[in-house]
């Protein structure tokens, strides 16, 4: 692992050497901070000495620089100097450079609006960008002399204050020339860090034996002492101290550490055959082709114009997909790599909260559809009941998008298509169709895979495949324990019925019916589009966790972009002008009928907001300890953000960003985080306790996502009733009062004298949830 990580970090500096953006990689950002901060001041003193017409012909020659701001100057000409600091290039090389990207800047800001379009649109190299602006209105050509003067003075200042350079002379046979050259000490940094980086930055893969428990420190994981992981990703060192060993929080990352996996052999082979066919189906997407530029053509020719409508198009397609398609690649290699290892093990660790994270990156249960797609139980059990196979159909179902349904009905859907069901399962290619238009194809098609395979062996099949269940808006079960509200206990499926309730639903049929008494304009608009669930589910999922307004107008735009685009294309009400007031609209009657669903839960989070604005303001942490006996520490600093953004190339790479920690709190994370954080620690501790009991009761086959538990078809029913008893441990205890006094007596009783009204308990007795028929679905 280490080796690999060296090999990838080596290969990234490499890449960024050889496309001159040095400045880029992590070693080159540290040194443009600093010598940002370094020649800051210098350029400011050369600057009103240039403007206050100091005598000399030198002097003059840096008037151009008075058009531009010091810390624009400043990050120019230190990102300029790194991104080839190790080629070393000639003075002259670099000093045009430098007054050539500050020419940019300053004639970019002097052009008209109508210029500074076309120039936005010219090619992306930076002799197009210097001919366009060479020939709009406005613009002032520096002299040579002035050229070489800004940016031999620019060089000879970096020089001076920052100690990263010098100017060499170098004798060569025919000609003598300067040269910038890294100083013996700056290359000698550069160089341990780049050591360090690659060590440091491990390159986490699966191990093929089972992680070691953590130690009394609270690291563990890999064997080797280099690569142990601590049991939390921040603050390991503080929290531990107060963990005596036996905790539920300890234990249940070390059991899933213990969990073997394996590769899915058939399914990584359909995966490399849709990426060399470059199909897109789910993760999996190609990259978007741009036609060659219509060269001999004037910038303004209809021909140019109308490529450039497309090449614009694929290019912001190519820059949102990059980092998936990066993902996909990495997730593909790695399962290539580890597909002949019949034991495949995932070092977990918890966040600060308590939940539990698979350490290796892209291949682990908790990826995406591929990634779970790829992994299978090491360990087989056979299907030899009617229950187990149910419990197949059942996941075979969810996959496909029928998670809301009641049990039979997704038994009946997958008996019905059993048929397309088992072709997809024999040969993907011959119903490629139907599989792939699954919610999670990957997955269905995995399902389709171990079906066809029990149906070829029946009772003897050894089947290894992960079902996963989830429960129904973790977020409003945990507060309808928490508050013991029947109301909202009734609405996420915490007591029984015979079918599953859909709090996402009853929002949306909600909003429905308020559209359609309201009648005005902004509500036909939205009636075109044709509310459903999904347009709630966001919402409904995030409120609990204090979701703010700006984050409900952008589930409503997102929501309302996708819709319109599927139904009637691009000529939609939403690509015309006056449509943000609209979605404005939505974003109020979503997020009124959200809280008016949960609102008990709502007048709760208002205390919990105070609380924690009240400790923001007092510089006060906060800690309480989880049902799991992890002790949960919430303090957010604040921060000082300085940045320089430069016009030219934007801000991909000519970017300054300095951050300054404040040794006060942040009021506002203190206040809108507490909730969320509550909350996951108490999901967290169903989780914990949910493993241990799984464990107790001889499953081997466990896994957790969070709020989802992830087993074979054969222990699902175990897992099931292990997921519900330990939410009745946890909430037949009255821990609203316990976390308001943990809470209370952190902050100075002369600041709880305005707090809004305390949340109190409802008559929801938690018990009745081991009757619940769809606690998770």
């Amino acid at each position: 692992m280490i080796s690999n990580s060296v090999g990838n970090s080596r290969y990234v500096e490499n890449q960024l050497e050889t496309k001159k953006r040095q400045s880029r990689s992590r070693w080159g950002e540290i040194l443009s901070v600093e010598g940002y901060l370094g020649i800051k001041d210098p350029i400011d003193y050369i600057k009103k000495r240039a403007e206050s017409g100091h005598a000399g012909v030198g002097w003059a020659r840096l008037k151009p620089l008075n058009n531009l701001p010091t810390e624009t100057i400043a990050a120019t000409v230190v990102r300029t100097i790194i991104d080839t600091l190790t080629l070393n290039p000639s003075f002259y090389t670099v000093a045009k450079e430098i007054s050539d990207r500050l020419w940019i800047e300053s004639m970019l800001t002097v052009i008209t609006k109508e210029d500074l379009a076309r120039y936005n649109r010219s090619r992306q190299r930076k002799s197009h960008k210097l001919k366009g602006l060479q020939h709009m209105t406005g613009t002032v050509q520096w002299t040579a002399k002035q050229q070489m003067s800004i940016g031999g003075m620019m060089i000879y200042i970096t020089e001076k204050h920052t100690g990263f350079i010098e100017v060499v002379r170098e004798d060569l046979p025919h000609k003598k020339r300067r040269v910038i050259k890294p100083t013996a000490a700056c290359m000698e940094w550069v160089d341990k860090f780049k050591d360090k980086q690659g060590i440091l930055i491990p390159y986490y893969l699966p191990t093929i034996a089972p992680g070691l428990p953590f130690n009394e420190h609270g690291y563990g994981g890999y064997h080797d002492p280099r690569l142990q992981i601590p049991l939390l990703k921040t603050n390991n060192d503080e929290i531990v101290k107060h963990l005596k060993g036996d905790e539920p929080c300890k234990k249940a990352p070390e059991i899933l550490s213990d969990v073997p996996f394996t590769v899915n052999t058939w399914i990584y082979n359909v995966a490399v055959e849709v990426v060399r066919k470059e199909l897109t189906v789910g993760v999996i997407q190609p990259k978007p082709k741009v036609d060659p530029y219509p060269k001999g053509k004037d910038d303004d020719s209809p021909e140019v114009l109308a490529w450039r409508k497309t090449a614009k198009k694929q290019h912001i397609l190519e820059e949102k997909t990059r980092n998936s398609r990066i993902a996909v690649t990495w997730l593909l290699h790695i399962a290539g790599e580890l597909k002949e290892h019949d034991e495949l093990f995932f070092c977990c660790q918890l966040d600060s909260r308590g939940r539990i994270y698979y350490r290796p990156p892209y291949l682990n249960p908790q990826g995406n559809d591929l990634s779970r797609a790829l992994l299978q139980f090491s360990y087989f059990n056979y299907m030899q009941t009617d229950e187990h196979v149910n419990w197949l159909r059942v996941h075979g179902a969810n996959v496909y998008g029928l998670g809301k349904s009641d049990w039979q009905t997704r038994i009946d859907w997958v008996l019905e298509h059993e048929q397309l069901i088992l072709t997809c399962g024999n040969d993907p290619w011959l119903a490629f169709s139907f599989w792939t238009r699954a919610e999670k194809p990957w997955s269905f098609l995995a399902f389709c895979r171990s079906y066809w395979e029990w149906k070829q062996e029946g009772p003897t099949y050894k089947c290894r495949h992960m079902v996963i269940m989830d429960c129904t808006c973790s977020g409003v079960q945990n507060f309808a324990g928490l508050l013991r509200s029947q109301e909202m206990a009734e609405k996420v499926n915490l007591t029984q019925s015979d079918k599953p309730q859909d709090i996402y639903a009853a929002v949306v049929n909600k909003i429905n019916e308020r559209l359609r008494l309201d009648g005005c304009d902004d509500s036909k608009k939205w009636l075109m589009l044709q509310p459903d669930r999904s347009l709630t589910k966001a919402a409904v999922m995030t409120i609990p966790y204090a979701a703010t307004y700006t984050a409900f107008y952008k589930y409503a735009y997102d929501w309302g972009i996708n819709r319109a685009k599927d139904l009637y294309g691009n000529t939609c009400w939403l690509n015309k002008t006056g449509s943000m007031s609209t979605v404005h609209f939505m974003a109020r009657i979503l997020h009124e009928e959200s809280s008016r669903m949960i609102q008990p839960a709502v007048q709760a989070m208002k205390w919990f907001k105070a609380i924690g604005v009240k400790a923001g303001k007092s510089n006060i942490p906060l800690r309480w300890t989880s049902p799991s006996g992890l002790l949960v520490h919430q303090q957010y600093n604040s921060t000082k953000d300085s940045r320089v953004r430069l016009k030219y190339l934007s801000d991909i790479y000519l970017d300054i960003r300095v951050q300054e920690d404040c040794p006060t709190l942040n009021t506002n994370k203190m206040g809108n985080a507490i909730t969320a954080n509550l909350l996951h620690s108490f999901d967290s501790s169903i989780m914990a306790l949910t493993i241990l009991k799984c464990r107790k009761k001889n499953v081997i086959n466990i896994g957790g996502i969070h709020d989802a538990f992830i087993t074979d078809p054969t222990s699902m029913s175990v897992v099931k009733d292990a997921a519900k008893e330990s939410f009745v441990e946890i909430y037949k205890d009255d821990w609203l009062t316990k976390i308001k006094d943990t809470l209370k007596a952190q902050i100075p009783v002369h600041l709880q004298l305005d707090l809004p009204a305390e949340p109190q308990l409802g008559d929801f007795d938690p018990c009745t949830t081991l009757s619940s028929n769809y606690f998770i679905t």
